[in-house]
């Protein structure tokens, strides 16, 4: 637990954003990271356009990712969720999205902080999202050790998360993933701090064995599911390889409900966004 325990206890040292760019978790200077082969940060502007939680947090789409928090924070039946898969039937669903707002969600409670973790290392999109430099080290590295864990976590400029990335892509990612190494720091990461929480975007477990694999080892799983282009039979298929009881909740991603636009509730939101601008 020595190297893990350190790299975790580095991670929880800063004290909050880093507007500079995204560095180790050590708070790496940007000299050192330099002269580990890196040119440092390329991209330090969050991809808001995803990021819906922090451009548009009076949105109906904000919204729904809250009341996923509140079902992660506050599980029914005596449940303590503390690990999450995010998954979906097939690619392009808006998984990394879903992953993403959820975390961005709950870093901004009061008592809580994110830990997100790409394990999707056929099409790796966290990095993207959070503005890490593309020549940041990641999961594949630290499951093939060629580094350590302190070297794979990265403070973000939303405070009190921290990622992940899944690094490159690999030819094998099954294996990686489902190795002990893996499993080990999932169980770590779940053990040791009782406010972090851990979202993990996890490829399609139709095409990519290695989710089952993971799904065995988080507390509860949300399904995304694309509302124009999913089909019912690959949902269906996707939870007969799935522990059903896991499964935390279901997001229909690109549904927009007609009561939105029903001018009692835009004004509703328009209020107390006014209200809060006021303040």
């Amino acid at each position: 637990m020595g190297h893990f325990s350190k790299a975790l206890e580095k991670m929880d040292s800063g004290n909050g954003t880093n507007h500079e760019g995204m560095y180790p978790a050590d708070n790496t200077s940007l000299a050192s990271y330099k002269s580990k082969g890196l040119s440092g940060p390329r991209n330090t502007i969050l991809d808001k356009e995803r990021l819906v939680a922090l451009s548009d947090p009076w949105s109906y789409c904000s919204e729904q990712f809250r009341s996923i928090k509140t079902s992660i924070l506050y599980p029914g039946h005596g449940r303590d969720i503390r690990t999450v898969l995010v998954t979906s039937a097939v690619p392009g669903e808006g998984k990394s999205f879903v992953t993403s707002n959820i975390a961005a969600t709950i870093a901004s409670s009061m008592d809580n902080s994110v830990l997100v973790i790409d394990s999707d290392m056929r099409r790796p999109t966290i990095s993207d999202i959070f503005a890490l430099p593309p020549e940041a080290s990641g999961l594949d590295l630290y499951l093939n050790h060629d580094c350590s864990l302190e070297d794979v976590i990265y403070r973000t400029q939303i405070e009190k998360l921290s990622v992940i990335p899944a690094g490159n892509i690999v030819d094998n990612p099954s294996e990686l993933i489902t190795s002990s190494t893996m499993t080990h720091m999932l169980a770590e990461v779940r053990s040791r701090y009782s406010d972090r929480y851990v979202i993990i975007d996890s490829p399609p477990p139709l095409f990519a064995p290695e989710t089952i694999a993971v799904s065995k080892h988080v507390d509860g799983i949300i399904i995304v599911i694309r509302n124009d282009r999913t089909l019912k039979k690959s949902v269906s298929d996707m939870l007969d390889k799935l522990d059903r009881s896991k499964v935390i909740g279901v997001v229909l991603n690109r549904y927009n409900p007609t009561f939105v636009k029903d001018p009692g509730y835009s004004s509703y939101y328009a209020k107390g966004k006014h209200a809060r601008t006021l303040k």
